[in-house]
């Protein structure tokens, strides 16, 4: 675990101790920092389960970026197909995990493995897509790609879901894709190393939006999961 890493969780425990809260909330690193992944635009990954169904107001670094669930709610997410509570109870690192509930549903996801749905993938990439291409007609490039990395990651996820693949963090995807998505993996890569202008994120909009009509899902269904 490098010094970002173990600095950028250290700041959660820390805010929840503050708040009295650190004996009940499970603190869980996930995404490239517990793949040891990360690359130059990657952030600190951070879980915080907790028994509120509020979420608790704190403060942490800036690249730290900190998603917040109640046990509950985590676990009927992974029962409903959402890959993310399935990633992080397969690769995830727990920080804090006071009770054993952690550990305990580590368990039971290796014994008992859900697999992911790939469709809200897809209604998550067309809702990426639209953003990208309004800030590329107003000439934001960076956030266009930026948005249009989050669209392709969507993409890749559903695709390797679709073949019987399990996606690991961002930077991993293209090599995960290579062999099933030659011309996804290499967008994918671009986007990642920020290795873009206009007329290549117009490019790769049009194959992201290709991929995309070729699940051909119905488009009511896609405005309301992605909404």
């Amino acid at each position: 675990m490098n010094k970002a890493v173990k600095a950028g969780t250290a700041s959660v425990v820390n805010a929840l101790t503050q708040l009295g809260l650190a004996d009940a909330a499970i603190v869980v690193l996930v995404g490239s920092g517990a793949r040891n992944t990360m690359n130059v635009r990657s952030d600190v990954d951070v879980l915080v389960l907790h028994d509120e169904s509020h979420r608790i107001q704190f403060r942490c670094p800036g690249d730290v970026h900190v998603q917040q669930d109640n046990r509950s709610n985590f676990l009927k997410r992974l029962k409903d197909g959402d890959d993310y509570p399935s990633w992080a109870l397969r690769f995830g690192i727990p920080i804090s995990d006071p009770d054993g509930w952690w550990v305990k549903h580590v368990k039971a996801e290796m014994d008992n493995p859900h697999w992911p749905n790939w469709r809200p993938k897809v209604c998550y990439a067309s809702k990426r897509m639209a953003m990208a291409l309004e800030l590329l007609e107003v000439g934001d490039i960076d956030a266009a790609a930026e948005e249009l990395m989050f669209a392709a990651s969507h993409v890749a996820r559903a695709v390797l879901l679709q073949h019987g693949v399990f996606p690991l963090s961002r930077p991993e995807l293209p090599s995960q894709l290579q062999a099933i998505d030659a011309d996804l993996a290499r967008l994918l890569e671009q986007l990642i190393d920020v290795d873009v202008d206009a007329p290549s994120l117009h490019a790769g909009g049009a194959l992201l939006e290709r991929r995309i009509e070729s699940w051909n899902l119905n488009p009511d269904h896609v405005h309301q999961v992605a909404s």
